[in-house]
Formats: structure tokens, sequence, C-alpha cells
């Protein structure tokens, strides 16, 4: 479902943004993340502030300036941690990232197992949806464990952030209970709805499958951009979920469907003064995702679209720094 595929995997390593003329320039490295409860191995890349000199590094049609492997820079900085969507890539969202790092935080991005541009074979599943959070327990893991990195993080202030499966992602890490048989309920119910998950057939989840995962309770806020909700249309499914928490509604979402998923999400959160909730006028599902040249467009097809009139770029250079903004704020 909500298939992201990405065509050519340069895509996945270029197209940084430049760290401009902050205090900090943006490391680069990429480390192995193991879950011992998944049983699964997977990479992820992690960008974060250094005083080492960038440098201009062209991916094909791609210029950005980074540090490979630089030395962190001095000081306590929080974590963030970014979940892309189903089919997806770990630097889908570097924009975001960058913007981050710029404001001091160490930013992990996973590559989901089986659920990624390279290898989807997970996609719409039970075990899909109940291993993602797990995934992010053991990213947290391994920056909190990593001997370049971990004295370097402030243990008390670590976000998620998440996009459309990643922003179940995000809410299922902080203690949502998921049932993935409101997914076959919602498709069975109205017929013609238009759901990516109805098209892949419902046949695993007739049955009502309950997915709780304890509550990272290192997890202090989450952000969710056009998130995955209707696994949360049960009474109670957020109930133990009592952190901050930005939700952003795409307008225009001709991917999910509303009022089931970030209504529902805001519907059951249960600490009101918790949630802040708004929707970004014109968006299109695909909107969050950092925006791609125009040469790859028509390779990458309806990622890379948006609802006539809507500026992708322009509204990048204001969804870094918002999201920046609102961790700093709840975090501290």
């Amino acid at each position: 479902m909500l298939k992201i595929v990405f065509v050519f995997a340069v895509i996945l390593q270029s197209s940084f943004l430049s760290a401009a003329d902050d205090a900090f320039d943006v490391g680069f490295r990429k480390i192995d993340v193991i879950s011992q409860e998944t049983d699964e191995r997977f990479p992820m890349a992690v960008v974060y502030p250094t005083r080492d000199p960038a440098e201009n590094i062209s991916f094909g049609p791609f210029d950005m300036e980074l540090s490979m492997y630089g030395k962190i820079a001095d000081g306590m900085f929080p974590v963030a941690i970014i979940s892309h969507g189903s089919g997806g890539s770990d630097l889908g969202y570097r924009s975001i990232a960058f913007n981050l790092v710029q404001q001091g935080f160490i930013v992990g991005m996973p590559l989901h197992p089986k659920n990624n541009y390279k290898d989807n074979t997970a996609e719409g599943t039970v075990r899909n949806w109940a291993n993602r959070p797990k995934h992010i327990k053991a990213a947290i893991d391994s920056l909190l464990s990593h001997p370049k990195l971990s004295a370097s993080i402030d243990n008390k202030k670590i976000a998620v952030v998440g996009h459309s499966a990643g922003g179940y992602t995000a809410l299922a890490t902080a203690g949502g209970v998921a049932d993935a048989g409101m997914i076959a309920e919602l498709c069975k119910n109205d017929l013609q709805l238009d759901e990516p998950f109805c098209n892949m057939g419902t046949e695993s989840l007739v049955k009502l499958v309950k997915i709780s995962n304890q509550a990272d309770k290192r997890v202090k806020a989450i952000v969710m951009m056009a998130p995955v909700g209707i696994l949360f249309k049960s009474e109670g499914a957020l109930a133990q979920v009592d952190i901050p928490a930005l939700l952003l509604r795409a307008e225009k979402d001709g991917v999910l469907t509303e009022p089931y998923h970030s209504e529902v999400i805001a519907k059951h959160y249960q600490n009101k003064k918790n949630l802040t909730y708004r929707t970004v006028s014109n968006a299109g599902h695909y909107s969050f995702i950092t925006p791609v040249p125009d040469v790859l467009k028509r390779e990458l097809g309806a990622v890379a679209e948006d609802p006539d009139g809507f500026d992708r770029a322009e509204f990048h250079d204001a969804l870094g720094p918002e999201i920046a903004s609102y961790l700093i704020s709840v975090l501290n």
C-alpha cells in the first residue's frame, strides 16, 4: 500500500539540501541496525551536526554539501528518527532531516526491511504493521550504543517523525494499539472506496488482529505527516499514548481518504492538550517527500506530483523549520 517507488538508487543517496550558512555542517554516515525482536538487519542513514567542513559531492545530476563520516560536533544533541512510507526510502525526507541537523539534532533514517523501494514484499501484511515500530526501537538502540555518536546523545530528548505508514509507525512506537482488522472492515463497508489497501485484497485481515507493542518510553514526542490512521479506530487504541504529537493532514490527499486516518487519530487522541493538529492547505499525500528535480518527475510518477498550485519546494522551506521548532519546544 501507499507504494513509494524511487526509480534510481542515486536519488536515495543524493539530492541533499545544502547546509547553507548555519553553525553546523551536516555529517553523514551509514550504520547497520539489528532488531533482535524481528530477527532482521537493515541499514540506517544518520545525519548529525559536525564542525568538519562539508564538501561538494556530486551523484549524477545532484550536488550536496556534507561531511562524510565527519566527527560529531561538541555538545549533547536530541535525536529524531524518521520513518518512511510504505515502499519508500530512508532518505526520502532529507530536507526535513537536514533542517533538524542544522537545529542541533542527530537524525536516524532507517530503511524498513521488506517495506522499502528495494524489497516491498511485506507491504500490507500484519507482520509489517507489527514489525515497523520494532524497527524504530532497534534504530534508537543502535544510536544509543554507537561508539562515535552515543556520548553526544541527550537520551531524554528522543522523537519519532513519520509519513504515511511511517506516521502509523510513530504512533505505534508511542504505544498506540493497532487493529489490522479495521482495514478489512473499512474496505468491506465502502466498496467504492479508492484506498490502496482495498486494491491489495484483505484476505489476511479478515479476522480482527490486535497489534500491541509496548510503548517505547524513551520517545518523548512524535510528528505524523499524512499518517495511516484507520488501524487506530478501535476504542481505547490510543489510551496509552500520552506524549506531545504534531499531526499534519494533507488537505488534498489523493491516497488516504478522510475521515479514516488523521481524523481517526485526532478523535481518539486521549490528551487533546498534547495534540497539535493542522491541515496543510492544498497539499497532496506525497507533498511531504523532499522535492525532486524536474528531470526525474516522469520516472517517479505520483511520488513527485502535487495538486495544482502547490509548490512543494516552498512548502519544504517551511516544513523543516516547523518540525524542528515544534520538537525543540516540546522536548525542552
